[in-house]
């Protein structure tokens, strides 16, 4: 029996005379701990401590840095969603526009020259757009006259007033 002792153990080589050496050390079934309990730490005579558990330091760090990580997602998605609300209504304020100005250039009798402008109704799909459309006669080159027809939207995000300019440039007879 003691020789299974000594090859677990090498410190001890037998039960009788780690006994005869210290009268303090365990017999060797106590002193090596089981898979699933965790170590004991002495300190100081006889005084057993098993840690278990986190420290309220560790606990309080690890809890900063969760929530330093939740700000930064919380503030990445914010951003995503203003840009996705902007981008959103610039891709309907240039698909409107174009509309607007190909109604201008497949006409059969030119758009007299005027300026217009106004807001969208409630049910309109551009609801909380205004619109200004301004048509004129303009002269690049001496001898050459064209119509410039001009469309305009603005809406408000937040604070910021946003506008979408296109032109088209068609024959005024």
């Amino acid at each position: 029996m003691s020789k299974i002792y000594s090859q677990i153990i090498p410190d001890l080589r037998t039960v009788e005379e780690s006994t005869q050496l210290s009268p303090h050390i365990n017999p060797p079934d106590s002193a090596v701990p089981a898979k699933n309990q965790s170590p004991i730490v002495t300190s100081g005579r006889n005084s057993k401590v098993r840690k278990k558990g986190f420290t309220v330091l560790e606990v309080l760090v690890s809890l900063s840095i969760l929530v330093l990580t939740l700000m930064a997602l919380y503030q990445s998605f914010s951003t995503s969603i203003f840009v996705l609300s902007s981008t959103t209504n610039l891709w309907k304020a240039m698909s409107h526009a174009q509309n607007e100005l190909l109604k201008s250039e497949r006409a059969t009798i030119s758009t007299p020259v005027s300026l217009s402008q106004g807001e969208f109704e409630l049910e309109h799909p551009m609801n909380g757009f205004s619109w200004k459309k301004h048509v004129s006669d303009t002269t690049p080159l001496p001898g050459i006259r064209v119509r410039q027809v001009n469309y305009q939207l603005s809406w408000n995000e937040g604070k910021n007033v946003y506008t979408y300019d296109a032109d088209i440039y068609v024959n005024p007879n």
